[in-house]
């Protein structure tokens, strides 16, 4: 009778990547939700609100979907994104850099970065002129 070669290792590794995907699904689906819909809307609200704060009219630098992830995924690579990932970025992020671009964009819905400075870098990155408000 011959011997069949099972490797126990197999299911659990199919599994864990099973995981690991789902997670890096879920988490590139936040950050799209995120970057196409809740911040631009987060951005065009600010706007129309006018809000003041000692004596400046507090907006956020940018109000588009494809600014918003160019911010996300540049501040994410330290670097222009399409320099790391290749194009379509969302669908070659890893896992690390999903819930890292998930985890950026709630902390600029939450306003616990400046997201004038991660434009500022994102533009300095890209060598593009960076906005001076005065």
């Amino acid at each position: 009778m011959t011997a069949i070669n099972r490797n126990n290792d197999s299911p659990a590794t199919t599994n864990s990547e099973n995981t690991e995907n789902s997670e890096r699904s879920v988490a590139i689906e936040s950050y799209l939700q995120y970057t196409k819909t809740i911040l631009p809307t987060m951005a065009k609200s600010l706007n129309r609100l006018s809000i003041k704060s000692a004596n400046r009219l507090v907006t956020w630098p940018i109000h588009n979907d494809h600014c918003f992830q160019r911010v996300v995924l540049d501040t994410i690579c330290q670097a222009p994104w399409y320099d790391v990932i290749p194009s379509p970025a969302y669908k070659n992020l890893s896992l690390e850099q999903a819930l890292a671009a998930k985890a950026l964009c709630e902390k600029i819905a939450n306003n616990q970065v400046c997201l004038t400075t991660l434009n500022n870098q994102s533009k300095a990155w890209r060598n593009k002129q960076a906005k001076f408000d005065f």
